[in-house]
Formats: C-alpha cells, sequence, structure tokens
C-alpha cells in the first residue's frame, strides 16, 4: 500500500514519526556503518517502517531501532558474501574508531564481544532503558538486566576495575 493512498491522518502520523526519528535512527547507523551507506540504510529503515506501520504495537523509537538493527545485520551478512569481508574488517566499520583509543575503556570495549557492545551502545549512546532494549533486541526485560550487568561487569573486567 503506497502512503498516497492513505488517509490524511495516517500520512501525517507518519510523517510526524519520520521528522521525530529519523535523525536518531541515523545517528544509530552512522555509529555502526560505514558513513557512505548510513542514509541509504535509513531510508530502507522507514521503508520498512512504513510496510509495517499499522503493526507497530510500542514506543516508535526502539521499534525503529530494532527495524535498523535487522537492516543492518542484512547489509553486513550481503557485504560479507559479495565483497568477502571478514569479521575484523566488518567491525572497523563499527563507528568505534571516532573513539580516542589512548583510553583505557575505549580500548576495553574494543575487546568485548560485539553482543556486549551493542547492548551497552544502545543503553549509553541511544539513551534506551531496559524495556526500550529490550524490544529492540528482541529479548526479555530480564534478560536485558541480566546481559548489561555481565557487559558492565566484562568491561570491568577488561579496564582492571573490579573490586576482586
Amino acid at each position: 500500500m503506497s502512503v498516497l493512498t492513505l488517509p490524511g491522518s495516517r500520512k501525517r502520523e507518519f510523517s510526524r514519526l519520520f521528522r521525530e526519528h529519523y535523525p536518531a535512527v541515523l545517528a544509530y547507523l552512522r555509529r555502526r556503518v560505514p558513513p557512505s551507506h548510513a542514509e541509504e540504510l535509513a531510508a530502507d529503515v522507514f521503508e520498512r517502517a512504513w510496510a509495517g506501520f499499522d503493526s507497530m504495537r510500542s514506543t516508535p523509537l526502539p521499534w525503529l531501532y530494532g527495524i535498523a538493527r535487522n537492516v543492518m545485520r542484512e547489509f553486513y551478512r550481503t557485504r560479507r558474501e559479495t565483497e568477502n569481508l571478514d569479521d575484523h574488517e566488518l567491525e572497523s566499520y563499527a563507528g568505534y574508531d571516532a573513539v580516542d583509543l589512548s583510553l583505557d575503556i575505549s580500548e576495553a570495549f574494543l575487546r568485548l564481544p560485539s553482543a556486549d557492545q551493542e547492548i551497552l551502545t544502545l543503553h549509553a549512546w541511544e539513551g534506551l532503558d531496559h524495556p526500550e532494549i529490550a524490544e529492540v533486541l528482541g529479548i526479555s526485560r530480564n534478560n536485558v538486566r541480566v546481559r548489561l550487568h555481565r557487559a558492565r561487569t566484562h568491561l570491568s573486567e577488561l579496564t582492571g576495575e573490579t573490586d576482586a
């Protein structure tokens, strides 16, 4: 169904969603994919959001981040298959190279498993709370709490800040 065939109120509602959340979705992608692809992938996110707009049952931003996460994963899967990139090359696009690696925490962060990096960035960079992270990752709130605690503990261990 085209946006042009929907009632005016639905068009306005989606337009508002787009205007309000496009900058955050684009920033999310810019931190995770090569900059030359971020805008194209953001457009794909909103195309998919449009297709599933009537099924949105939650807060828009975590829902959009969930879509963006899937788009990003498909992007890397396709690149890996077509360009024979290995995981190390793909990780170099993760946007973390903008961080000063002379800081212990930055170096430790890069040594974390990607699942730990993702949950920490959703919380710290994207400012999402536990229910929102649960929605993005498709896991329970309790699982978010446990995984976030473990990721923080792992990061502390890597920086030597544990109270052992």
